[in-house]
């Protein structure tokens, strides 16, 4: 990783909206340099390592869009390729459906189900910002929904106006906060400590001062790495990332992918320790969340997200999945994510006697521009012992919140892991109201 002039390592890692023609994992690949210098690979279909030629989906010549470059692959161009704003229900209820810009049909790897209800909780939420994403462990993307609010509560006599934006949940908005701290956990297992060594520490709950980085007086507890984790405690995090990391060894761009950006102390000193902690330093999107969680669910093995599932009639095969980390360490920080949901910061949504044992991380931030947003994160998977359901939101929640990110994981898990009897009728109908209500630009 290039060190850039100054007190900054910056990593800039992005992710363009994995949809596109024939199965497209639409990423960017990860390169150093300024937001105007980052370029990235092409985007590449599923199976582009293959023979163009032949039957079906694939067998044609690469169009000039297959080639465009990763980095103009944002937002914007991906709707160019499928219109997410524009989406069908198959008329029995079961999948969505969309035209590709060059007229063939699609069909896609969204749950009518999870997307619906997905939509819900961002409508309960009452967020100024709020994204949620689904995914199956092999990057099948099961719901992507985004809500843009007001950014401050109506007046008297006002009405709140808010948009369904799925942008929101693939663009990098929001500080990554305690969910950074998946990466740190990584990175100390990796330098060898292990998860049951106690370290002692004072304080932690909101912040990381001078006093936590070395032994001191005021060490009055000891506790575990796993505690730490599971209890977000930022003085744990931050004394062992300064006691036994060197700034340059937090796998930033192993873990996060291409989902989300990084800007790095290089001196080892307090701000190092509170990156580690992620107070600064570190942003994600909700689609980020997603990839981080699948990794640990997966043995350390990533999945490249995608949303088409089938071309006109002919099924996509997802591209292979790439290794962050090894399988022990995933196991290892997958303990403690499992920590997080039994007896840590989210038991209250999950607790350790649930029929489905769920691993996750919580994350809570606050900033105050553009304007007062606590941003409450929830990233995760389910169940622990053979996952079926990776799950990331993240609610940008004004000062009177409805919603935390746990809260809301709690509920589309249970939907998720729910008995397969196919969509209710209610599911299909509130489906179809939902898909409406984008059209009308709700």
């Amino acid at each position: 990783m290039t060190i850039h002039p100054g007190t900054m390592r910056r990593s800039h890692l992005l992710l363009a909206a994995a949809v596109g023609l024939a199965g497209i994992a639409a990423l960017i690949g990860n390169r150093t340099g300024t937001p105007a210098e980052v370029q990235g690979a092409p985007l590449m279909t599923a199976g582009a390592d293959r023979p163009a030629a032949g039957s079906g989906a694939a067998g044609r010549a690469p169009s000039a869009a297959d080639a465009t470059p990763a980095r103009s692959a944002t937002a914007a161009a991906v709707a160019q390729l499928v219109d997410l704003d524009r989406l069908t229900l198959t008329p029995d209820g079961e999948h969505y459906e969309a035209i590709l810009a060059d007229g063939r049909h699609a069909e896609l790897t969204l749950d009518p189900a999870l997307q619906a209800l997905a939509e819900k909780l961002l409508v309960e939420a009452r967020a100024p910002r709020g994204a949620i994403v689904a995914m199956a462990p092999d990057g099948r993307i099961l719901a992507l929904a985004g809500r843009r609010g007001d950014d401050h509560p109506p007046k008297r006599g006002e009405h709140s106006v808010a948009s369904f934006d799925w942008r929101l949940a693939t663009d990098v908005w929001a500080p990554a906060a305690s969910v950074f701290k998946l990466v740190t956990a990584s990175a100390l297992v990796a330098a060898g400590v292990d998860p049951s060594d106690k370290v002692c520490f004072h304080g932690g709950i909101r912040s990381v001062s001078e006093s936590n980085l070395r032994d001191d007086k005021r060490d009055s507890r000891c506790e575990t790495l796993t505690y730490g984790v599971a209890h977000s405690n930022n003085a744990i995090l931050g004394k062992l990332a300064f006691q036994k990391l060197e700034p340059d060894a937090l796998p930033g761009g192993e873990l996060l992918g291409v989902a989300g950006a990084m800007e790095l102390p290089t001196a080892h000193d307090l701000s190092f320790a509170q990156a580690a902690a992620g107070f600064v330093g570190s942003r994600l999107s909700a689609m980020g969340g997603a990839l981080l969680a699948a990794t640990f669910a997966d043995d350390g093995e990533q999945p490249i997200p995608r949303i088409i599932a089938s071309i006109d009639g002919v099924a996509q095969v997802g591209p292979a999945r790439r290794r962050a980390v090894t399988a022990e360490i995933a196991k290892a920080v997958g303990k403690m994510m499992t920590a997080t949901c039994e007896i840590g910061s989210a038991s209250r949504s999950f607790g350790k006697h649930q029929p489905i044992r769920v691993a996750g991380k919580t994350g809570t931030l606050t900033r105050t521009e553009p304007f007062y947003m606590e941003h409450s994160w929830f990233v995760g998977y389910a169940p622990i012992e053979q996952p079926q359901i990776v799950v990331s939101i993240v609610l940008g929640n004004p000062e009177n919140w409805h919603l935390r990110g746990h809260e809301a994981a709690r509920r589309l898990i249970d939907r998720a892991l729910r008995p397969a009897s196919g969509p209710s009728g209610h599911d299909k109908d509130r489906g179809a109201k939902l898909t409406s209500a984008r059209r009308a630009g709700w």
